[in-house]
């Protein structure tokens, strides 16, 4: 009689048991189809943006998730029936899901008792990268299912193939038969034959297993699986499955990307500077166009390692001496060529080092002399001097007496640029640098004479030196250097470009002037070393002990300016016997310059109307063609040219009636 109460309370708790479970499901299911049919069901792919040189070659790829979104249009018809003969032969007739697929794995998994088999389609695959985990659990596989109908109820097997062929994952970091076909063989995927798109469509399964990278064995035997079943299915005859089977496919890894890292990432600062975020350039795809020319850069990355020696290495393994270069084209002000350091370290020199110029300076204490009213021919005392205690020299210690201006520009003579400072007013010379971009020479911190050595607070940086003498071939006026020039959204719209907004900082003239000084820098002075067969001037510089040495030149073409010295700025970059000065940085250029500029046509820069060029006695600044003194060409304007030397002048008169004399009754 007891057994029965307890056979009823058993059935009781079952029946509680078998409630609560059933309430449970109903619960859990409620809760399951409420998450998958609120599920938002737009597809957002995060889009690589690239970036390209001036004339359109690829530079780098900015990225979170390595692709580049295409149209189905240009996907090759060989790829799409690959894909679909080797993932989902039922892709065209199915609604999302293949029941007969979904039976068949799910009778594997109960006979070897564990979840081993896949059975999913194109559409379910491609919900599963988009919206779900990878987990294999049957919570997520029947949310994945749910999805794939909704899916197919919304989009067309066309759109769901095109969101399938650029989501899938196909390398490392490679995701999308765009970039996979750019990362295997080296061209766009429209360019792929079939035996290419059969070995792309086999990588899909297991990118680690059937990589043609990590074995090439695997990849082919992989392809012939997929011609095979392409041939089964009707999509092509068995000979071209044959012919396919024995092509050789030239698949070699990518070579280390040699994408100019500095620029790139001066570049992504401008970008942020114009409202682009690195979030949305990893993701929305725009396409950048930037001043770079990517041939210049390796001709200037050349230069540098074959004529700046190594002196040691660092305890951060980097060479000292360092170097960096910047050159730009004049009549933009685009940066084309931006050569941060020797390594691959994060410190940009061309933009963040900041280094004592030297005798580059000078060139703007004499365009202050020229807006004051003085010439080229204007003499002025390389004699001993002292201000309050200070003495300055000059490098080889030895006083010229009156010179003319040009001619002490050209020997880099400390005493006269100094005493051409007193005269023009250190604020004046000051302010000349600010307009033409150098904001780090300051009225607070550099208000003295020292200014004319190239002694600085801070000191400047290669890019802010090239845009200021970019201004002289110019013709006098200044346009920030800048990287980007334009910026192309995913829908081709452009969405930014760069708007020049030259600003004037000095005449025609003056700045004309200036340029003939230089020119003779490199003729005859202190800038020989930079000497190239066609128009060239610029100006060299030398820090004190050898710690910075410089070089900022321009052609009609381009302005560019070298700097090299060691990390730590005390340091001398003496090694050894070795002593590296000026030279070297004038060499530099010389070697850029001679290479670049062999594909442009030899130019000459325009002299204004309103000038014209003479020759006077650097030392008492007189016109003369008198060759027994030593006598250079500077420009001048014709209004305000230098007095004709006596002597000379009846010299000349006497030469002109003698040869009157010789034409009209012979010798």
């Amino acid at each position: 009689m007891a057994k029965k109460p307890l056979r009823k309370r058993l059935l009781k708790a079952f029946l509680l048991m078998s409630a609560l479970l059933i309430i449970a499901a109903g619960i859990g299911l409620a809760f399951l189809a409420k998450d998958v049919y609120s599920h938002d069901l737009e597809f957002r792919f995060k889009k690589r943006s690239a970036i390209y040189d001036r004339h359109g070659e690829l530079a780098s790829y900015v990225y979170q998730e390595n692709r580049e979104y295409i149209p189905i249009d240009m996907i090759p018809e060989d790829l799409q029936k690959a894909v679909i003969a080797i993932e989902d032969k039922a892709f065209w007739t199915h609604y999302g899901i293949n029941v007969k697929s979904i039976v068949r794995a799910l009778l594997v998994d109960l006979k070897e008792g564990a979840k081993v088999q896949g059975a999913s389609t194109v559409t379910q695959q491609l919900v599963k990268n988009m919206f779900l985990s990878h987990d294999k659990t049957w919570t997520r596989k029947i949310k994945e299912a749910a999805l794939a109908i909704m899916v197919e109820s919304h989009y067309t097997k066309e759109e769901i193939l095109e969101y399938y062929l650029n989501l899938i994952y196909l390398g490392p970091n490679v995701y999308g038969v765009e970039a996979a076909s750019q990362y295997y063989f080296k061209k766009p995927v429209n360019k792929l034959d079939l035996a290419e798109s059969a070995l792309l469509a086999g990588i899909i399964r297991s990118p680690g297993k059937y990589s043609p990278f990590l074995n090439l064995e695997n990849a082919y035997q992989r392809r012939e699986l997929v011609l095979r079943v392409l041939a089964e299915d009707g999509y092509i005859t068995k000979e071209e499955a044959q012919k396919a089977v024995e092509q050789t496919i030239n698949t070699s890894p990518n070579q280390n990307n040699s994408a100019p890292n500095y620029y790139v990432s001066e570049t992504l600062k401008e970008l942020g500077n114009l409202g682009y975020s690195y979030e949305q350039l990893q993701t929305r795809g725009y396409k950048v166009y930037t001043a770079l020319d990517l041939e210049a850069q390796s001709l200037a990355e050349k230069a540098i390692s074959t004529t700046v020696p190594v002196g040691r290495i660092d305890s951060n393994n980097l060479s000292q001496p360092q170097a960096a270069m910047v050159v730009l084209d004049v009549e933009t002000g685009g940066i084309l060529v931006l050569v941060g350091g020797r390594g691959q370290d994060h410190f940009n020199r061309a933009t963040m080092g900041r280094r004592q110029p030297g005798s580059t300076l000078k060139p703007f204490i004499y365009l202050a002399a020229l807006q004051k009213g003085h010439t080229a021919a204007t003499l002025v005392s390389d004699s001993e001097i002292k201000f309050e205690g200070w003495s300055p020299g000059n490098y080889d210690n030895q006083y010229l007496g009156d010179i003319a201006m040009g001619y002490a520009l050209e020997r880099s003579r400390n005493i006269a640029a100094i005493r051409v400072l007193a005269d023009v007013g250190v604020d004046k010379v000051i302010g000349l640098t600010n307009q033409l971009g150098i904001q780090s020479i300051t009225r607070q911190n550099d208000r003295n004479l020292a200014l004319a050595l190239g002694g600085l607070t801070e000191g400047v940086t290669p890019l802010e030196m090239a845009g200021a003498y970019a201004s002289f071939p110019r013709g006098g006026t200044y346009i920030k250097p800048y990287f980007v020039t334009e910026i192309v959204d995913e829908r081709g719209n452009t969405v930014y470009k760069k708007d020049l907004e030259p600003k004037r900082v000095m005449t025609e003239e003056e700045a004309f002037m200036i340029l003939d000084m230089l020119r003779n820098v490199v003729e005859y002075g202190t800038g020989r070393s930079a000497r190239i067969s066609r128009p060239a001037a610029g100006k060299t510089g030398i820090a004190d002990n050898y710690t910075n040495a410089w070089f900022v030149g321009f052609t009609p073409e381009i302005a560019s300016a070298v700097w090299i010295g060691n990390d730590r700025q005390a340091e001398p970059m003496q090694y050894g016997n070795t002593v590296i000065g000026s030279s070297m940085a004038a060499t530099v250029f010389k070697d850029f310059a001679t290479d670049y500029l062999k594909k442009f046509p030899v130019k000459e820069w325009n002299m204004p109307d309103t000038v014209t060029r003479v020759s006077i006695d650097v030392y008492t600044g007189k016109q003369t063609e008198n060759d027994a003194v030593l006598r250079r060409y500077y420009a001048f304007e014709k209004n305000n040219l230098p007095d004709k030397d006596k002597v000379g002048f009846i010299n000349e008169i006497t030469d002109r009636l003698q040869q009157f004399w010789q034409r009209l009754f012979g010798s």
